[in-house]
């Protein structure tokens, strides 16, 4: 499929990646609110970004794409599970401590372990930083379909190496989605460990600091 490109400050955007992050601009609104409709668009923006990375060389971040495409079908029938009639809204959970060392221990061994088979493919771009923030991904989407207010904390350590991706692979409508991320990411941490909070001291008044 051949690209199409339009200019804008005399920088070229491709067509089908400003579709795509306003997708995945639609997935982080969604994501922010903790609305369930976060996955649709968790399955529409991959499907967008796979072509994207695969044209691109950043073959760790099409991977986690098409991770992503079954992880957001698991996120919404985890996520539904979770309702109840009574609430509409997904309740939002804490990782428990026991976690903290195996997540950060996956980060680091996928890592490792992407960045030496990205190093083997002749035509992969920015091994180390594809491997990296691929890792990063597969763990956040891992801690969001648990529903863990700290998945914005791998979010936000991804945000930035996406956006020096995109600038060096000239990817810019994805760069600018990834800044938006950013800011997104730091605020949505906030918001979700302030929800789990009142939640947790509404149902556990004995345990809420006055």
């Amino acid at each position: 499929m051949e690209p199409f490109y339009f200019t804008i400050c005399n920088l070229q955007f491709d067509a089908i990646e400003v579709v795509g992050a306003v997708i995945g601009l639609a997935y982080l609104f969604f994501e922010y609110r903790a609305s369930i409709w976060t996955w649709l668009f968790g399955v529409l923006m991959p499907i967008v970004y796979v072509y994207l990375f695969f044209r691109n060389g950043l073959y760790a971040n099409m991977s986690i794409n098409i991770y992503y495409i079954v992880a957001s079908v698991y996120g919404f029938v985890a996520w539904r599970r979770a309702r109840t009639d009574e609430v509409r809204e997904t309740r939002i959970e804490s990782c428990p401590r026991r976690y903290a060392w195996p997540l950060i221990g996956a980060v680091v061994v996928l890592t490792a372990l992407l960045t030496f088979v990205l190093m083997q493919l002749k035509e992969s771009q920015y091994p180390l930083l594809d491997g990296l923030s691929a890792a990063l991904s597969i763990v956040m989407m891992y801690m969001l379909s648990r529903r863990w207010y700290q998945q914005w904390i791998p979010g936000i350590a991804t945000e930035p190496i996406m956006v020096v991706l995109g600038l060096l692979t000239g990817m810019y409508a994805t760069a600018v989605m990834y800044t938006v991320y950013l800011v997104v990411a730091i605020m949505g941490y906030f918001k979700w460990r302030k929800t789990y909070r009142t939640t947790n001291a509404s149902n556990n008044p004995q345990n809420s600091v006055q």
